[in-house]
Parts: C-alpha cells; sequence; structure tokens
C-alpha cells in the first residue's frame, strides 16, 4: 500500500473513532439529562413534604417519601428511555417499585398511627433550635433529595445499557437476594408496630428476628440493594456497587444502627446487655461459619 492510502486510512480510522467518541459522550449527556429530570420529580416530593412538615410541627413526614420516591425516580426515567420491556429491565424495574412502595406505605401507616413526631428529628429539632423549619429544609429534606438522586443514579443509569448479553445467573439471584430483603424488611417491621401497639408505654423488642440481630430491618434493606448490585453486574453496570456502598454505610454508620444504638443506650436501661448478646446486622451463626476456617 503506498504511503498516501496509509495516510488516507489513516485519517479514515481517526474519523470514525472521534465520531463514535462524539456519540458515546451525546449519548451519556443524554442519560444525565434524563436522569436529571427523573430527579426533579425526587425533589419536587420533598419539597411539598418540607412544607408540610412546617404545617405539621412534624419533620419525620419525610420518611414517607424515601422508598417511593426511588420508584418515582425509576418509573421516569424508565419511560424518559422508552420503556425497554426486556426481562432484566422489568426485573430491576419492579424490584425498585416493590422495595420503595411497600416501604413508603409501611412508614406511612406507622406514622400516622403513632401521631408524633419520630425521636430522631426531635432531637434534631432540639438541637438546632430556633429557627428549625429553615434549617430542616437543609439538613433533612434537601440532604435526603440528594442522596436519594446519587443512589438511585447507580442503578437506573444501568436500565439504558441493558443487553441480551446479560448473565442470567446473576439476575435470578439478585432477584432472590432483593425479595429476601423486602420479606424481611416486611416480617421485622410488622413485629415492631405489634410490639409498640401491645406496649404504648415503650419497651425494648428483642424477640422475633430481634433475637438474631438488632436492626433485621437494616439487614434487609441492605440485601435489597446488594441484589440490585447484582442485578446491574450482570449487565456491567458497576456504577451499582457505589450506590450499595452508600446505603449500607448510611445505615450503620450515620442514620441508623450508629444514632439508635447511641439513643436507646441512653433511653433503655437494659439495652447494653441487649447488645452485648444480639449482634447488629450479621447472625452470630453467620459471623461463624464465615470466619471458620475451611478443612
Amino acid at each position: 500500500m503506498s504511503m498516501a492510502g496509509i495516510l488516507a486510512n489513516h485519517r479514515s480510522s481517526s474519523f470514525v473513532m472521534r465520531a463514535y467518541t462524539q456519540e458515546k459522550q451525546v449519548a451519556s449527556m443524554i442519560i444525565f439529562e434524563q436522569l436529571g429530570a427523573a430527579w426533579m420529580w425526587s425533589l419536587g416530593g420533598f419539597l411539598l413534604l418540607w412544607l408540610l412538615s412546617v404545617v405539621k410541627r412534624d419533620a419525620s413526614v419525610v420518611d414517607f417519601w424515601w422508598g417511593p420516591g426511588f420508584a418515582v425516580m425509576a418509573l421516569v426515567f424508565w419511560h424518559s428511555i422508552g420503556m425497554p420491556m426486556d426481562f432484566v429491565s422489568l426485573v430491576l424495574l419492579g424490584v425498585i417499585c416493590l422495595w420503595g412502595a411497600r416501604l413508603g406505605l409501611q412508614l406511612s401507616l406507622r406514622r400516622l398511627r403513632e401521631g408524633e413526631e419520630d425521636a430522631r428529628y426531635q432531637e434534631l429539632r432540639a438541637k438546632f433550635g430556633a429557627g428549625w423549619p429553615v434549617k430542616s429544609l437543609f439538613v433533612v429534606f434537601l440532604l435526603q433529595a440528594v442522596l436519594q438522586g446519587v443512589i438511585a443514579s447507580g442503578v437506573l443509569v444501568g436500565l439504558a445499557s441493558v443487553n441480551e448479553h446479560s448473565i442470567q445467573a446473576l439476575v435470578f439471584l439478585g432477584a432472590a437476594l432483593s425479595l429476601a430483603g423486602v420479606a424481611l424488611q416486611t416480617v421485622s417491621d410488622t413485629q415492631l408496630d405489634k410490639f409498640k401497639s401491645a406496649h404504648p408505654q415503650g419497651g425494648l423488642l428483642t424477640t422475633g428476628l430481634r433475637e438474631y440481630v438488632r436492626f433485621p430491618s437494616y439487614l434487609g434493606e441492605i440485601m435489597v440493594w446488594a441484589g440490585l448490585a447484582l442485578i446491574s453486574l450482570s449487565f456491567g453496570n458497576f456504577w451499582a456497587l457505589g450506590s450499595l456502598a452508600i446505603v449500607t454505610g448510611l445505615l450503620v454508620y450515620v442514620s441508623g444502627v450508629t444514632i439508635l444504638d447511641d439513643r436507646l443506650a441512653r433511653t433503655r436501661p437494659d439495652y447494653k446487655a441487649f447488645t452485648e448478646k444480639t449482634p447488629a446486622l450479621v447472625p452470630a451463626n453467620w459471623k461463624a461459619g464465615l470466619s471458620r476456617s475451611p478443612n
């Protein structure tokens, strides 16, 4: 081949590569715009609940939207990318919607039944003092809106890249793990609600699932997101691992185990003994199995 031919081929290859790169960049921008549009629905829900919280003096209404907000974001984004009807997309979408709807319903019914602001938000109200209605917009509602957008995006971005080469075993394993997590949360929340109804003056639930772990609902939520991560990994979406890491970090170190351990240790004299015999998230027999050296 002549030098002129080599140069022509090189220019042609460079043009194709530039066109491909530009096409990928445009596609990524479109996806981020679609995620942003879906997040606006999430943000709108949090802003409406903030207004309601100011009227009712109850910031815990924010919990109504944590689960359903994910489901709404998922449905809006799914619609914006053309409503793909392949099996993997529907499984991913179905798990998110099932988890979100169940969590929203459970928390809403619990708040209506109890009729007062959750103790966590009462402590925040006392801590921030004057101007709490405005401060709560930033430290509660907008913060959760941002977290919801980031966590959801890690999983939803994969809906635009599902392909026929997905590893089906991971899809089924992930779906089973997520559904088991939803079931665990349902049983755990039901047991807690029944205990609260039977003990209106308060008490410490140490039976049922809490005989094995102190926070079975949190364990169930981690299982749900671990399952979503497995489904996402089946078609190469590694961003979902970030969502799982954020959810786990929040539940263990920020808004879940750490806060409740501290508050219950201060308000329940028998809580220290409970923590000494009952692990937070991983049942003792699981730990023993994981730590046992292979034969």
